[in-house]
């Protein structure tokens, strides 16, 4: 986490009835998310509130989500140069930055590179 950014819970579903932790977003207010391999159905929420906000419906078959959580807005799609520098949120919770994306023609290979960054916590 660096200053200024706030912690949004996110779960996916199949079938919009069971859901599943996904991770957690870490970002800054109003920056979009990446997520990779996500079912479905999507739903958030910033990790102090209860209420989910409503869950939002694949668009498309592109492996990669783009995600307005403020605006509640998603979006399949393959990443391009503007979305270089957003943060990448895994499936199991894994969270970087976007440092490039490239897809091939065919519509089933790509490759890409994430920079993920730690911080200890000190103990008390």
């Amino acid at each position: 986490m660096t200053e200024g950014e706030a912690c949004w819970a996110v779960e996916t579903s199949k079938d919009g009835e069971r859901w599943r932790f996904f991770g957690k977003a870490w970002k800054k207010p109003g920056e979009p998310v990446l997520l990779h391999a996500v079912p479905r159905f999507v739903r958030f929420r910033p990790v102090e509130e209860e209420r989910w906000r409503e869950p939002l419906d694949r668009t498309g078959d592109h492996p990669m989500t783009w995600l307005d959580m403020e605006e509640g807005v998603r979006q399949e799609l393959w990443p391009g140069e503007e979305h270089v520098g957003l943060p990448v949120l895994l499936p199991g919770g894994e969270e970087g930055r976007l440092v490039s994306f490239k897809h091939f023609d065919d519509g089933n290979r790509w490759d890409w590179v994430v920079e993920f960054r730690g911080m200890r916590q000190p103990h008390q």
